[in-house]
């Protein structure tokens, strides 16, 4: 179990370090970020944050042209959020009894962490955020 958490802790760790690899540069100092996210506000902060270190590598600041959020998914979006929110809860409630359970409630705790790690993957992430921009 610790194994896990370390690597759990060393995946974000790592991943804070990708700036902006999803920038586009384009002509006439205009630029573009696309962001798939599996939450529409996260998505937005990360184009943003990507968007704003990319300007600052050339000592400029990142002016907003365009942002958009489409939302790309077969199951309406209100029934991915409800499902998507119940199934947060129960990989998280599942985690902390498989971490606590003391012999009790570990296996059935593993399977549901399991079942719901599995479960958010397939949901995918429906949001594309596309962030136009420019340095001055």
């Amino acid at each position: 179990m610790k194994n896990l958490l370390i690597a759990v802790t060393t995946a974000a760790i790592l991943s804070a370090c990708a700036h902006h690899d999803d920038v586009r540069p384009g002509n006439n100092s205009q630029h573009y970020v696309v962001i798939k996210s599996v939450d529409r506000n996260e998505g937005i902060k990360e184009a943003l944050s990507q968007a704003t270190h990319y300007c600052e590598q050339s000592q400029g600041t990142m002016i907003v042209l365009n942002e958009t959020v489409e939302y790309t998914n077969e199951i309406p979006e209100h029934d991915y959020l409800k499902t998507r929110s119940t199934t947060e809860f129960i990989t998280e409630a599942g985690s902390w009894l498989w971490i606590l359970g003391d012999g009790y409630v570990d296996d059935v705790a593993a399977v549901a962490t399991i079942a719901g790690a599995g479960k958010l993957h397939s949901m995918g992430a429906p949001y594309s955020v596309t962030v136009n921009f420019r340095c001055a």
